[in-house]
């Protein structure tokens, strides 16, 4: 009988630690993070695949203990439609009513420029994907930029596009906006300068699915290229089809950084051998790509892609400058902490400007047999 009394008596006490453990461990508060991503209209693809990278490194870190010596990261989801008054009332919304730490939004570029002047010395502000200059140009002191601009992509992809590809002419179709005019400014310019002829350019709207016409307009300019700058998976994937199905053969270049698994997937055949950039190399061999590609696909069906990465590198950023800081809500030591050093990162090493501006490597990417591999 006492050896059963012995027996009771330890499991009490060991599930009394456990739970005293399991409470303790609770008991600290979790760092919680706005995840503003267009979940709903033309870039709800993008946005779902940005929020599964976020999610996949939040496992990552949580599973690791944490940040600040055991408080969990915690997401807080909100769909911006892809449009600046969505995502302005969404950051609202996670600073005012959820009291959110730290926010990382502003997949589009209006979106980003929108949602920087209510985030202006409130909150850390990490922005993802847009290119527009003016967002970091024009931002503020507590935020910071993932991706290129596209002056400074154009740069890099126009010397590839010369030397590489070589076409002689290049037609363009770019959104009708202020960063499609820019893309198109940029590339023209640069293109011109190393001898390629400009056919000309076709504008398209935010919200188009429809192509037809002014490909076929694009076709008739006879040009060796056309560049498709795509700002969203669905619509990009319309304008490969679309361009293969009016007749074009030659060449087709994507603007960099729209390339992903899910647009190699809806575009089908017509995307086969289209060239872009990134800041993800699929074939990245860097130890914590490789557990997050892990624990991406045992999370989720899609492929790790460009736009995952972009928002794991987001968290894991902001999880190594917090602990860094000591404090997820003491903006100014963790902006000054983020500037201070070049960090590495799953996707390499990164380095901010005193703008907040983002510095790190691109790489040249195509398709192939349905696969997208690095350009060496």
């Amino acid at each position: 009988m006492r050896f059963f009394n012995g027996i009771f008596t330890g499991l009490a006490l060991l599930f009394s630690l456990v739970w005293t453990s399991h409470a303790w461990s609770q008991s600290k508060p979790p760092v919680r993070i706005a995840a503003i991503n267009p979940l709903s209209g033309a870039g709800a693809f993008d946005g779902q695949l940005a929020l599964e990278g976020m999610q996949a490194m939040v496992a990552i870190i949580n599973a690791q203990g944490g940040v600040l010596g055991g408080r969990p990261l915690e997401l807080l989801t909100y769909d911006d439609k892809g449009t600046p008054e969505e995502g302005v009332s969404a950051a609202k919304r996670a600073m005012e009513q959820d009291k959110v730490d730290l926010l990382v939004g502003g997949w589009f570029s209006a979106v980003a420029l929108g949602q920087k002047e209510v985030t202006r010395d409130k909150i850390i502000h990490i922005v993802t994907s847009s290119q527009h200059p003016k967002v970091t140009e024009e931002g503020h002191k507590w935020l910071f930029r993932l991706n290129a601009t596209s002056t400074m992509m154009s740069e890099r992809y126009s010397k590839f596009i010369c030397e590489h590809i070589k076409p002689k002419s290049v037609a363009f179709i770019t959104i009708s906006d202020d960063y499609g005019r820019l893309e198109y400014e940029n590339y023209a310019r640069l293109l011109s300068a190393c001898g390629i002829q400009i056919k000309g350019n076709e504008y398209y709207n935010r919200t188009d699915n429809e192509f037809t016409t002014a490909l076929t307009k694009i076709k008739s300019m006879g040009a060796d290229a056309v560049y498709v700058s795509a700002i969203n998976t669905s619509q990009g994937a319309s304008i490969y089809r679309q361009l293969k199905q009016v007749g074009h053969r030659g060449s087709v270049i994507a603007s960099a950084g729209n390339m992903n698994p899910k647009l190699v997937e809806l575009s089908g055949a017509s995307i086969e051998g289209v060239y872009s950039v990134s800041l993800f190399a699929p074939d990245s061999q860097r130890p914590m790509a490789r557990k997050w590609m892990a624990q991406y696909t045992q999370m989720f069906k899609n492929e790790p892609s460009f736009i995952g990465a972009l928002g794991a590198q987001s968290i894991e950023l902001l999880a190594a400058a917090i602990n860094k800081a000591g404090d997820p809500r003491n903006y100014a030591k963790i902006a000054t902490v983020l500037r201070a050093q070049k960090w590495d990162t799953l996707l390499g090493e990164v380095g901010f400007d005193d703008k907040g501006q983002a510095a790190q490597a691109i790489y040249l990417v195509q398709v192939k047999d349905k696969k997208i591999i690095g350009i060496k």
